[in-house]
């Protein structure tokens, strides 16, 4: 998603505020990004900042602040809550576990791509057994395959996206409590989602600007594309044929391809959308910044009950946690870090590993900190998280750190 940096003095009501030029913790506004609502607003706006960052909708998500009507709520009573899943491993030794089926995973998306521009047939196998040994890791702890993903630095965005999409879509299906097979499909499904754009041109693909009304045609052609790719073959479910078909619907039949509505949309394709639109707007990408994790769940709240089901939303804040692992936060201490893993019943205190001091300079050796139990070595208080920063911020990438 496109972020712009305007003087304060153009900001506009329906713009939405994504960064200022100056502390949040500074200013009268609760939320770390915000739709413009009225005049008053602006002028708060105008008082406080010279320049503000807003961002501009795109094609694929649009932002849209006009009043909604909600959408009746599908019942998914007879798939959710089927299985209660518990962490039955600690993230550092389940860590140790996955390095390598995580490379193979990794590795796999690449030759998926190879064999598609060479038209060869796709390694179904071996993908459901990469598949199988993600889904059970995160049955164990998701945190493990959450983490890897995030510091995995990757030669496509499409392999990135499509690897973040799927350990986090299987990571809501375990909160939610789908069955087995569920999860297997939502892993096959999310990670092979945008096949379809390998039939599309490398030019358009890539693109910087905004699509012209024709490119971005051809742009949701690839849902299409990826229906014919996979259809047809034994080894895929229909399951994950209709993630593939439906992961663009919206609830209120502004979606595409087929402007699905409500009941229309299957549950685990409305899993797939909301999977989707988190990884887009918060990695970052050479035409837009990240968005904080913080910001992302904000935004999905705008649009509960209108694009995306309400209930599905609700789990995916609880799968995420408060502070999602791999996010970048600011700690009250000033330090800045990134969450590693998370601690079962704590959800506002997670462990974090420490990258910047106080004064925002890096340190030389990376300390652990467990929230749950560390207090503030000069104040004895106990060290909190202040806010979820954007991957980016103080020139920091996740992908390109080292530990």
């Amino acid at each position: 998603m496109p972020v712009k940096k305007i003087s304060s003095a153009d900001v506009e009501i329906g713009m939405f505020i994504s960064s200022l030029d100056r502390p949040w913790s500074e200013t009268p506004f609760l939320f770390q990004g915000f739709p413009v609502r009225d005049q008053k607003e602006i002028d708060e706006l105008q008082k406080i900042c010279r320049n503000v960052y807003i961002m501009e909708p795109d094609e694929e998500i649009e932002l849209n602040t006009r009043p909604r009507t909600p959408t009746p709520e599908p019942d998914y009573s007879d798939v959710i809550g089927r299985k209660h899943y518990q962490v039955s491993i600690a993230a550092r030794e389940e860590l140790r576990a996955v390095q390598v089926s995580h490379n193979e995973i990794y590795n796999l998306m690449m030759e998926i791509e190879t064999a598609l521009l060479e038209d060869r047939e796709l390694k179904m196998p071996a993908i459901k057994k990469s598949i199988e040994f993600m889904v059970d890791s995160i049955e164990r702890n998701p945190d493990a395959y959450i983490w890897l993903t995030r510091i995995k630095k990757y030669d496509s965005q499409i392999y990135r996206d499509s690897l973040s999409a799927s350990v986090w879509a299987t990571t809501l299906g375990r909160e939610m409590g789908l069955e087995r097979d569920k999860l297997n499909a939502l892993a096959t499904g999310t990670l092979l989602m945008d096949i379809g754009k390998t039939a599309l041109p490398g030019e358009i693909l890539h693109k910087e600007d905004r699509l012209s009304e024709d490119e971005w045609a051809v742009m949701k052609s690839h849902v299409e594309h990826g229906v014919r790719i996979l259809s047809g073959k034994n080894d895929i479910s229909a399951d994950v044929i209709n993630i593939v078909h439906t992961h663009h619907e919206r609830l209120d039949g502004s979606g595409y391809p087929a402007s699905l509505q409500g009941y229309q949309i299957p549950l685990l394709g409305q899993i797939a959308g909301i999977i989707d639109f988190y990884v887009s707007v918060t990695s970052p990408r050479p035409y837009a910044k990240a968005i904080s994790p913080s910001n992302a769940i904000y935004l999905l709240f705008q649009q509960q009950g209108r694009y995306f089901s309400e209930l599905v939303i609700k789990h995916f804040i609880q799968a995420l946690s408060t502070y999602p692992t791999g996010s970048l936060v600011e700690l009250s201490s000033g330090e800045v870090g990134v969450v590693i893993s998370q601690n079962p019943g704590l959800r506002l205190r997670p462990t974090v590993v420490l990258l910047l001091d106080p004064d925002k300079v890096p340190y030389d050796s990376h300390p652990i900190i467990n929230l749950a139990d560390d207090n503030d070595e000069h104040t004895g208080i106990p060290v909190n998280i202040k806010k979820t920063l954007a991957d980016g911020e103080h020139d920091l990438r996740i992908e390109e750190l080292a530990f």
